[in-house]
């Protein structure tokens, strides 16, 4: 072995025949190249390892940067059998999207649509996993394997999934309404007793930013004295000087300053509110995690045998009153009949909706 880690394998030069004559002097052919083996570091790490576990010693599982696979793994072997979006597929394969009601759009130029089970396969998957925004499925569908395999290594980005989502809003609750009528055929829903609860749920908007109507009004006096001020001294201003008469400019932001403050004030006589936040308006204030802030009230009905949900709606109604009958009767319009109990906290025991229930059999 030569120095260097370096093993020559190949004919040495001077030998001598066995009868230890000279070697003959005829030039001989080309000799075959020499075979050189250099063991690097990480080759002869490697070996040892090796060694150390021929010898009964474990070693630790890291990552091998180095391996290359010449053919790519299956992403159909990456899927577990029972793995929900197995199930999400062939839900979304069963459904007769256009009968639901869903849009179709076609492009006859550039590039074409993603189809709509491709996009409620996404979003069926971000309701199962938690992912509400449209961005974070637009990195699941690069980033999780099993979305991966779910839309066919396809990544639509969040604007698409965005437009998918608000043209399809009905035909999205009439998807849940089929899930909910597959599930009773299947068996998986008793019709024996259903739960009924409400919580709330925090709307994007600041409750800093809340407009409160006293707060208004207030600012509405302030702004019409001021434009009471600045019109007497335009008046007399006028009478003295000749020419062209311009509305001055902090004037011309009172008035739109005035404008908008009596918008908000007409938008809450209308709905009978003293607080409204001017970009969600339907958000109202609610108690949330023991603060007040703009929210939506978010009610379901779930049956007792497994725990599926059978109705559901988002209200933004401040307390559960008045709740009960809407919600018995969205689980008969999904499953046609509702079940022989139904349960909920004193929030909906209310004398009104306890008859109307009642008499609504």
């Amino acid at each position: 072995m030569d120095s260097g880690g370096l093993v020559r394998i190949g004919p040495k030069t001077g030998d001598t025949a066995a009868t230890g004559q000279p070697a003959a002097t005829t030039p001989a052919p080309p000799a075959p190249p020499l075979l050189t083996l250099r063991l690097s570091q990480n080759s002869a790490r490697r070996v040892e390892d090796r060694m150390l576990s021929e010898k009964g010693m474990s070693e630790e599982i890291r990552a091998n940067y180095e391996q290359v696979d010449m053919f790519p793994g299956c992403l159909e072997d990456w899927v577990e059998a029972d793995h929900p979006a197995r199930f999400i597929r062939e839900f979304v394969e069963a459904l007769p999207l256009r009968e639901l009601g869903f849009a179709e759009r076609k492009s006859e130029e550039g590039r074409p649509p993603y189809a709509n089970e491709l996009l409620l396969k996404v979003w069926l998957y971000g309701y199962l996993a938690r992912l509400r925004s449209t961005r974070e499925l637009e990195k699941a569908c690069r980033e999780h394997m099993s979305l991966l395999w779910l839309t066919g290594r396809h990544a639509p980005d969040h604007n698409t999934l965005w437009r998918f989502w608000h043209e399809n809003r009905k035909a999205l609750r009439a998807v849940f309404r089929a899930g909910v009528r597959g599930a009773a055929e299947q068996g998986l829903i008793g019709m024996v007793c259903h739960a009924v609860d409400g919580t709330k749920i925090r709307a994007v908007a600041s409750g800093r930013t809340l407009e409160k109507r006293k707060d208004l009004e207030k600012a509405l006096a302030q702004v019409e004295k001021s434009i009471g001020e600045m019109a007497a001294a335009i008046e007399q201003a006028e009478q003295e000087e000749a020419g062209d008469y311009r509305l001055p400019e902090r004037l011309q932001k009172a008035e739109e300053l005035r404008w908008a403050i009596q918008e908000s004030l007409g938008k809450m006589q209308e709905i009978g509110r003293d607080r409204l936040h001017p970009h969600e308006p339907e958000a109202r204030v609610m108690a949330c995690e023991g603060r007040k802030d703009p929210a939506y009230n978010a009610q379901a009905v779930a049956d007792a045998q497994a725990g599926i949900i059978v109705a559901a709606a988002a209200v933004n109604a401040e307390t559960d009153h008045g709740q009960l009958v809407p919600l018995i009767e969205e689980v008969k319009a999904n499953l046609g009949e509702v079940a022989r109990e139904t349960v909920g906290d004193g929030q909906y025991g209310t004398v009104q909706q306890l008859a109307e229930a009642e008499a609504r059999g």
